[in-house]
């Protein structure tokens, strides 16, 4: 007999592959959003907290990190001038005397200090209440 299919044979001789009466093997459940994967939690269901850790680490990096990257030029020269303006401002406040040498702090050591102090009764009856 001539072999055709260079060489297999003809398509309906499987060579030596004996013929079985058994089922066939079960194939496995095609894998979806709503197979179960771990500890009961379906797969999306993993993917979302996958996710939401994901997204979570790195919100709290860029937060404390502050790694916001400029989008323009214009927003690159603005934030320039900002630090610029803020280092002006605190080197400014460096040369500002403290605030007990602008103010009278009551009780003192000022001339004012010398004056009676008075108290609410004493007030009440100088106003003749």
């Amino acid at each position: 007999p001539r072999k055709c299919c260079m060489g297999l044979g003809a398509p309906w001789d499987m060579g030596n592959v004996p013929a079985t009466t058994a089922p066939p093997k079960k194939k496995p459940d095609p894998v979806t959003s709503e197979t179960v994967v771990i500890w009961g939690l379906r797969l999306w269901q993993v993917v979302g907290i996958f996710a939401l850790f994901v997204l979570s680490i790195i919100i709290t990096l860029c937060c404390i990190f502050k790694c916001r990257i400029p989008r323009t030029r214009k927003e690159i020269e603005a934030r320039y001038a900002q630090r610029k303006a803020a280092k002006n401002y605190a080197d400014k406040l460096d040369g500002v005397p403290p605030l007990n040498e602008l103010t009278e702090i009551p009780g003192g050591n000022s001339p004012l200090s010398s004056l009676p102090v008075l108290k609410e009764e004493d007030e009440m009856v100088l106003q003749g209440n």
